[in-house]
């Protein structure tokens, strides 16, 4: 080993600096595969890099692009109005229907208010027992006396339970407010004592009765020494111990002269998608509200739409292009972009390009088609500009048909086919459909009702009316109608609606029913609220009063169909009333609602252009997206290099020492050579007559 190392630093026996030429000479040999690994690594880094500002680029647009597809974006409202303090409006929802609407405030809604009588102390004790609120109609005489209580059968009565742990006149309070039924109970001090106080919510079929049971079973307290000084109870002379000092009332308006009425005074289901509030009663003056289309803000967006696109290439141009790059000594050299010969970068350009000058599918009845349509060019650089001429026409004389041109729309020829939704792959386009079958719902139809069941003075409360209903195979408790006296066919169909709906395992399953008089055959009928095969409303176990009174009996309806038919001549899958493209089909996806009555019709989709750019971007940049895919290959390519490397090292390592060991093995024979001629001079010095010293 000595011996090596010796030949090996010093070269004996040739001179030469062995351990230099090995180092110069593995490094030649490594030169060319480090370089192409050097070389791949730094392609990968910089395309991964790259395409990150391509990401980034594409998510500012993708943004502005999603501005124009919300329905804020292109279809805001603005309004102007009558100044005055009898209404305002408060909110301006995108699907208001642009015009002049002219209200006048005859009445404004209000509570009713219960006042108890005086008590000395908060805490004083009111009384065990419990208390039913019931809500509907107190009616007064022309006097002002109050004669009635008419309920209102859709609403539940609510029990108030007073009893050891809870009686006073502030746990009264809290266990009214605490119930969170809508009444709210508060203590007043009028000066003379404390008095509770019950509001009811605004409006005039939100009135209260409170009926009284005292602990063990007492009926109302006529003397109010306990919990019934809180009754108010029209039906029993001399139960009412609450004092009304206001009356419940609605608030009574017109609009364009047609009359209306409302429980609250914050109203938002007069005009679709106007909120308003209501002050004060102002009968004879007008309050004009003006709603139109918020052209500029529309505007504003397309607008910042078309510079965020110019933007965009600016952005990207480092990554895809070719320009000029200027160093410290002003020397310019032309610089390439690591993605400017990658295909799915050019494969973005090219889409978006394609999107920005190409016509938008799926529109129909409209006056444009592309965004030149309405005076956005594309100049040779690429860029857009605003013909500022054309862009002003569009917007003056075809709104509608600018906001077709950019946001999603659907429209269809029948009222009875309409689109519900879309996903991502659906095509935009215009669809032929065809309804062989159209949907119904199940149905029960009752017998005819007794000829002596009278109205307007049928009393339920006669008889026990009780019956178990099935609806879309989920069955009810047993049911009992309210004893009520109802005044037409329809308050009682109203009230078996109420009653069958209001039922835990019903409600719990949305299974529900509408129950109306069919006053051509004197009966009631009883339908399912859904569609399809599993819709059906049966009868069971009634009582002989409901099956022979009401025409209720024992039986099973007949079950709903489900919707059938094509989808431009091919067949579509059919749920309940939604109709929906066969998989594979450009419609897949396309989720149209089918009416009853439905025969045939076509349907139009369009994203428009700016959904049709997000639905692209979006192609691009979700998670696991085409961007996602690459810039893993990327990744993985970069993994792949320093592996390649890891073996490179190993290979020159071998190598290396292969070399080493040849010197060695050459100095060797040098070394021994050198040896031999020296001998040989030595003993040719030995000779006769060939000494150099003879």
């Amino acid at each position: 080993m000595i011996d090596n190392n010796i030949i090996q630093s010093l070269g004996a026996g040739s001179g030469i600096d062995t351990k230099n030429l090995v180092t110069q000479l593995t490094a030649i040999e490594r030169s060319g595969p480090q370089g192409r690994i050097d070389s791949t690594r730094e392609k990968a880094e910089a395309q991964i890099s790259d395409f990150g500002l391509l990401s980034n680029a594409m998510a500012t647009l993708q943004d502005a692009a999603k501005v124009l597809t919300d329905p804020e974006g292109m279809f805001s409202k603005t309004a102007s109005y009558t100044d005055s303090t009898a209404l305002v409006p408060v909110e301006l929802d995108t699907d208001v229907q642009a015009g002049s609407y002219n209200f006048e405030v005859n009445a404004i809604a209000q509570s009713q208010s219960l006042t108890s009588a005086v008590f000395t102390n908060k805490d004083d004790a009111v009384g065990e027992g419990t208390l039913t609120f019931s809500f509907g109609n107190v009616t007064a005489d022309v006097d002002g006396v109050i004669t009635a209580f008419a309920q209102d059968l859709e609403e539940d009565s609510v029990e108030i339970t007073i009893d050891s742990t809870n009686n006073s006149l502030e746990g009264l309070r809290d266990a009214i407010n605490k119930a969170d039924f809508g009444v709210q109970a508060v203590i007043v001090n009028d000066g003379g004592g404390f008095r509770l106080q019950l509001n009811a919510a605004s409006g005039a079929n939100n009135e209260l009765e409170v009926r009284v049971a005292e602990a063990g079973g007492s009926p109302t307290n006529a003397d109010a020494s306990g919990l019934s000084r809180f009754a108010f109870n029209l039906d029993e002379p001399g139960a009412s111990q609450l004092v009304q000092n206001q009356g419940g009332q609605d608030a009574e308006l017109t609009i364009n002269g047609l009359a209306v009425t409302r429980e609250s005074n914050n109203i938002d289901d007069i005009v679709q998608g106007l909120k308003f509030d209501v002050l004060k009663a102002s009968p004879g003056e007008i309050v004009t509200i003006t709603v139109s289309d918020d052209k500029a803000f529309a505007e504003d967006n397309i607008r910042a739409f078309v510079e965020a696109f110019n933007l965009f290439l600016d952005a990207i141009k480092p990554a895809v292009g070719r320009y000029e790059q200027e160093d410290e000594d002003g020397k310019k050299t032309t610089v390439t972009g690591s993605l400017a010969n990658d295909a799915l970068a050019k494969s973005v350009v090219s889409r978006i390009r394609s999107l920005i000058s190409g016509a938008v599918p799926g529109l129909a009845d409209s006056n444009f088609t592309s965004l030149a349509g309405i005076g956005i060019r594309t100049e040779l650089s690429g860029k857009l500009s605003i013909d500022e001429d054309s862009f002003s026409d569009a917007f003056a004389d075809n709104f509608s048909d600018v906001q077709k041109l950019f946001a999603p729309q659907t429209s269809g020829s029948s009222s009875d086919i309409s689109i519900n939704s879309y996903n991502d792959g659906t095509i935009a386009g215009e669809y032929d459909v065809v309804i062989t079958t159209p949907p119904s719902r199940g149905a029960y139809q009752g017998g005819a009702i007794d000829a002596g069941v009278v109205f307007p003075d049928f009393d339920s409360s006669a008889k026990v009316y009780t019956f178990t209903v099935e609806v879309d195979g989920k069955t009810s408790a047993e049911l009992t109608l309210p004893g009520a006296t109802y005044a037409s066919q329809s308050d009682l169909a109203a009230a078996l609606q109420t009653l069958i709906n209001a039922d835990e395992t019903l409600s719990a399953a949305s299974a529900d029913v509408t129950v109306s008089y069919d006053s051509d055959n004197n009966r009631f009928d009883l339908i399912s609220n859904s569609y399809g095969t599993n819709s059906n409303v049966s009868i069971k176990s009634p009582s002989n009063a409901i099956a022979d009174d009401l025409g209720l009996a024992e039986a099973t309806g007949t079950p709903g169909v489900k919707v059938v038919g094509t989808v431009n001549g091919v067949a579509g899958f059919g749920s309940a009333n939604v109709l929906l493209p066969a998989l594979g089909e450009p419609g897949a996806g396309l989720a149209m609602i089918i009416g009853e009555n439905a025969t045939s019709g076509t349907v139009n989709f369009s994203r428009g252009f700016a959904g049709e750019l997000a639905s692209v971007l979006d192609e691009f940049l979700l998670n696991n997206g085409l961007i996602d895919i690459r810039e893993d290959n990327l990744n993985k390519t970069i993994d792949k290099a320093d592996d390649d490397e890891k073996n490179l090292d190993r290979r020159m390592t071998a190598y290396q020492d292969r070399l080493m060991n040849q010197f060695i093995a050459m100095e060797r024979i040098i070394s021994g050579l050198n040896s031999s001629g020296s001998f040989l001079d030595n003993l040719i010095e030995s000779l006769p007559f060939t000494s150099s010293n003879k």
